[in-house]
């Protein structure tokens, strides 16, 4: 095994798929050979994934227990044809999350998650902008400008908290209370990720928010008017 590794570090993918399918057959239930396999077929083939997926289903059925298993089959689900295996990827990077809930693979499933939440909204809109979220983005500017600089930061860190946790913004039915949002209000799971998104806007400009909804928030400040935007937050002495 330790050589087929050192062939795949050295980038000498052809010499590694050999021993790696023959050890594939020796040991179907070997969920790091099924991964590494799966792997190695996606660099090989490029954009072809069809090789790779049972592969890489195995091994997060195998390897259940293993999120980097279950990650990576769902990151091939959606590189194969994203429309139709969106659920599919959803319940695997829900399931991954738990089991790595720090460190870098979890940013990297929640990276996802929100970008998979983004293409599940724009297809739902259909190309056009999400007027509920205009509202929403509108709300957000607002109840930033009504706050003090510090209560600024208290409310974008307990969004960012909130957001770590996962906002399923398809769902209206979710609901999250946030205490500095308009004397703690209970907003949508949309409406939170509108909030995250102004406060990233406003007191972190350069970030990358992580979701899409660049014109929603064009349209939200020109209907709000000049005056919408909060004051930057005070850096401190």
């Amino acid at each position: 095994m330790a050589l087929r590794i050192a062939a795949l570090r050295d980038r000498d993918t052809a010499a590694a798929r050999a021993p790696l399918e023959k050890l594939v057959v020796l040991e179907p239930r070997n969920p790091f050979a099924r991964r590494t396999l799966g792997q190695l077929l996606l660099l090989l083939m490029e954009d072809e994934t069809a090789a790779a997926l049972p592969h890489l289903r195995a091994a997060a059925e195998v390897g259940a227990d293993d999120p980097i298993n279950l990650f990576t089959y769902a990151q091939a689900l959606l590189a194969s044809d994203g429309d139709s295996h969106v659920a599919e990827a959803d319940a695997l990077f829900k399931q991954a999350l738990p089991l790595a809930p720090v460190g870098e693979l979890a940013e990297k499933i929640k990276n996802q998650q929100r970008r998979l939440a983004d293409r599940v909204m724009r297809a739902n809109a259909q190309g056009m902008p999400r007027m509920d979220a205009v509202e929403y983005l509108i709300s957000a500017l607002q109840a930033y400008r009504e706050l003090a600089p510090e209560e600024q930061k208290q409310l974008h860190a307990e969004v960012v908290a909130l957001s770590q946790r996962g906002l399923a913004i398809n769902d209206p039915c979710k609901k999250h209370k946030l205490s500095l949002y308009r004397s703690g209000s209970t907003v949508s799971a949309l409406g939170a990720a509108c909030v995250y998104y102004a406060g990233v806007k406003l007191l972190l400009p350069g970030e990358d928010p992580g979701l899409d909804l660049g014109r929603e928030y064009v349209l939200a400040q020109r209907m709000a008017g000049e005056g919408a935007e909060a004051p930057q937050a005070e850096e401190p002495a």
